[in-house]
């Protein structure tokens, strides 16, 4: 009698001790895939930028200086602090007005000549194309506390004499990736905004507004 009082209660006491840990691996389990699937990294960046524009036709709206002018003009960022992260993973948006571009490593570089490459690293993509990133000083694309990276501008315009009334007059930075077909502008004293999200998780990493002068 006793033994068969005995072994139900065991048996159901097993089940329970079985049911807990399982029920634990699957919140654990399911903890970390929302963890891994949510999380960007986590980050601080000093956002700068370079745009010496030069022009020696001010009447028209295109690029007209000489082939030795390389002003390394864009829009540089510094990891002041938080997470490291590969431009690998990042993609980058401007935006101004209804006019958006977005670079990341398939974002092709349509030309080096704006860029001074002894002062600054053009980043090819895995394939061996030149991308838009860019590294002041060298280095790599893992982005670790302390190292910046850029954004180069293709080429620069400065249109503010134009008596032309279908060119908008002003100073501006471009970008005409690669089989775009389109060219990207941003305009001097006026507000752009900048986004930047890492891929992995979709989410973005910092985002904030911008006024060249």
């Amino acid at each position: 009698m006793k033994d068969n009082a005995v072994s139900p209660v065991i048996g159901v006491m097993l089940m329970l001790v079985v049911t807990i840990i399982i029920a634990a691996m699957v919140s654990a389990f399911s903890g970390s895939v929302v963890r891994d699937e949510t999380l960007a990294p986590q980050v601080t960046l000093a956002v700068s930028y370079t745009s010496s524009i030069t022009d020696e036709d001010k009447e028209n709206g295109v690029p007209d200086h000489g082939a030795d002018f390389k002003p390394n003009n864009g829009i540089a960022f510094r990891l002041s602090g938080g997470d490291s992260f590969s431009l690998r993973d990042i993609t980058i948006q401007l935006r101004q007005g209804e006019n958006v571009i977005n670079f990341d490593m398939n974002t092709y570089l349509n030309s080096s000549a704006a860029v001074d490459t002894e002062k600054v690293t053009i980043v090819e993509n895995p394939d061996g194309n030149d991308t838009y990133f860019g590294l002041p000083g060298g280095g790599d694309e893992l982005i670790t506390v302390g190292d910046s990276f850029m954004i180069v501008a293709d080429d620069c315009y400065d249109s503010t004499m134009t008596t032309d009334a279908t060119i908008v007059k002003g100073r501006f930075l471009t970008w005409s990736p690669e089989d775009s077909g389109s060219t990207f502008r941003v305009q001097t004293d006026i507000p752009f905004k900048y986004t930047i999200t890492d891929q992995l998780s979709g989410k973005p990493m910092q985002s904030g507004t911008i006024i060249l002068r």
